[in-house]
């Protein structure tokens, strides 16, 4: 372990446990007086957890017995549901800082710890329940025991604890196995790495993470596979391949996932930031092993097809040690200060839902902000971090202003769009069950995998069911699991979102008759049009499934029913 002169790592480790915990109280009373709804996912997971499992349609089960054992004695409020988050963020957290203790130093801990819970795709992820967000600390914990078991510490406790946390980490997401490609890149490169892993501990260690995964592979078996087919469809890889253009939006949603100086400098540290340590220089590139294979495979996948911004989020547990550890240690560098300032004015040009003087103004208060504080520092590059993490500490203030905001003042700043897959679910529900209560309705069919779930949890009471069209004849989601078949179809209340969609409904009813519809508002787009949850509804019965084949769907091409009223502030612009 490295220490600078003087440097207390008790110190270090109070300061660092001290505002991680005050994080964490922040982020659950944020929860608690949260009136954001649950989004589609979050209830979807809310409903795995209703049933243990090995495995789930779309997902390995950690989350929902995560959300079960939260739930279970807590009860089904939205913040019970998300409570899990905060919590895993902040051990994931903790596992940096002793990791960057052990590689490098307490400050360099400290800063990693801080810098990894106040990341903007962390800020997010700690006031939702995700995936990744239970996948981040089993990744952090594995990462720490193998640098200890690498290290020759711990024994056979590093090596159960590497075990168990490959394990936990491919239950909770199959994103995991880029932990295990890191792995076969530190055996090429690293001898300390070979020389743990090709031992009784490295083998324990694998055997134990096979033992822990092994029912969830059982429980596949058992299903045909499904969680891994879906896996596979979600790459997408099935339609025309080869998009360049993908790369540049990836690389910027990266900005926005790890921070823009954070990534900036991560960048940057790889072509000019060296070190004339070469045991300090072994230390980063093992870091990189679980850092750069993340990012190119990411990065390909966006080319071939197409890429979430969060997909790439493993990488930076140990890019938040790295650029800690390369910024600490780097000497004063004046051109690196002026680079960064310039790019992060250019990267926050980008920032959507924003007007654009709103974007030019945000610009240029960072990139001035970051050379006051450049010449304050005297350009030593540690500034950066401290920099970093104070804008994600606004950015995570401001996260938590905007999330409370009545739709008004929502509105007023253009926020609703941003907004909307978080609201009106409780009204919709409140308005479609009643519906189906007064009308008698033996089911209630949606046409919507998100409205599915959307009214799933805020109907969890109701008594009738509630069924989700099958779009392509067999199901494609969780929401499509159950048919409708009789006795449920005498008397349908089909509550509509896509006007294409209902042509081909209607072709699939002996009856089917309009009966109304429900609107829910959402806010305003930032052009000034209404933003609204509109359903049409229709009571149908008699359901007789077509065969859905290219015959029958090139019959309705085109075809839509009661499609919504143009926006007056677009249908008054003039055309171009």
């Amino acid at each position: 372990m490295i220490h600078t002169p003087g440097e207390s790592a008790t110190d270090w480790r109070r300061i660092t446990y001290l505002a991680l915990m005050i994080l964490l109280v922040l982020r659950v009373l944020l929860l608690a007086v949260s009136p954001l709804n649950l989004y589609a996912d979050e209830a979807q997971y809310w409903r795995w957890g209703e049933t243990l499992d090995w495995g789930y349609y779309s997902k390995p089960p950690m989350i929902a017995w995560v959300i079960h054992a939260v739930t279970s004695v807590l009860g089904n409020s939205e913040w019970a549901v998300r409570l899990p988050a905060p919590f895993l963020h902040t051990a994931g957290a903790i596992f940096l800082f002793h990791l960057g203790r052990a590689m490098y130093d307490g400050r360099t801990g400290m800063l990693a710890a801080l810098g990894y819970a106040l990341m903007p795709a962390v800020i997010l992820s700690s006031a939702v329940i995700s995936t990744d967000g239970v996948l981040m600390p089993f990744w952090c914990a594995a990462l720490f025991c193998f640098w200890r078991l690498r290290a020759g510490q711990g024994g056979w406790a590093s090596a159960a604890g590497l075990g168990l946390a490959i394990g936990a980490g491919l239950l909770s997401k199959y994103a995991m196995i880029y932990f295990l490609i890191g792995i076969a890149l530190t055996l090429l490169i690293d001898r300390d790495s070979r020389r743990a892993l090709v031992s009784r501990h490295g083998l324990a260690a694998f055997a134990l993470a096979a033992l822990v995964f092994a029912p969830h592979i059982a429980w596949n078996a058992a299903h045909g596979f499904e969680t891994v087919s879906h896996t596979v469809d979600n790459a997408n890889l099935g339609g025309d391949l080869i998009n360049p253009e993908n790369a540049l939006t990836f690389l910027v949603d990266q900005l926005g996932v790890f921070g823009p100086i954070s990534f900036l400098a991560l960048v940057f540290g790889l072509f000019v930031i060296r070190s004339q340590d070469e045991g300090l220089m072994g230390r980063d590139r093992w870091l990189l092993c679980f850092i750069l294979p993340v990012l190119a495979i990411i990065l390909g996948q966006a080319v071939l097809s197409r890429a979430n911004a969060n997909w790439a989020a493993t990488a930076y547990p140990a890019a938040s040690v790295l650029v800690a550890g390369w910024l600490v240690r780097a000497r004063a560098n004046r051109a690196l200060w002026f680079i960064v300032a310039g790019l992060t004015f250019v990267v926050l040009q980008f920032v959507p839902d924003l007007s654009v003087w709103v974007r030019l103004g945000l610009g240029l208060l960072v990139g001035c902000g970051l050379l006051l504080l450049a010449t304050l520092v005297k350009y030593r590059p540690s500034g950066l971090l401290w920099f970093s993490i104070g804008l994600h500490g606004i950015l995570a203030l401001s996260f938590a202003v905007i999330s409370m905001l009545p739709l008004q003042s929502s509105t007023a700043l253009g926020l609703d769009n941003a907004l909307k897959r978080t609201r009106g679910w409780d009204q919709a529900a409140k308005d479609v069950f009643a519906i189906a209560q007064s009308v008698g309705a033996t089911a209630v069919l949606v046409d919507e995998r998100e409205v599915w779930h959307g009214l799933d949890y805020y109907g969890r009471d109701r008594t009738v069911p509630l069924l989700s069209w099958r779009r392509y004849g067999v199901p494609k989601s969780f929401s499509e699991a159950q048919p409708l078949a009789a006795p449920l179809d005498q008397r349908v209340l089909v509550v509509s979102i896509h006007p294409g969609m209902r042509p081909m409904l209607r072709s699939e009813f002996r009856t089917f008759e309009r009966t109304g519809e429900i609107s829910v508002p959402l806010g305003k787009r930032s052009n000034g049009c209404p933003l609204a949850r509109t359903f049409v509804l229709y009571l149908a019965s008699g359901f007789e499934p077509q065969a859905h084949d290219a015959a029958w769907e090139n019959a309705f091409k085109g075809q839509t029913e009661f499609p919504p009223a143009p926006c007056p502030a677009k249908s008054e612009t003039p055309d171009p």
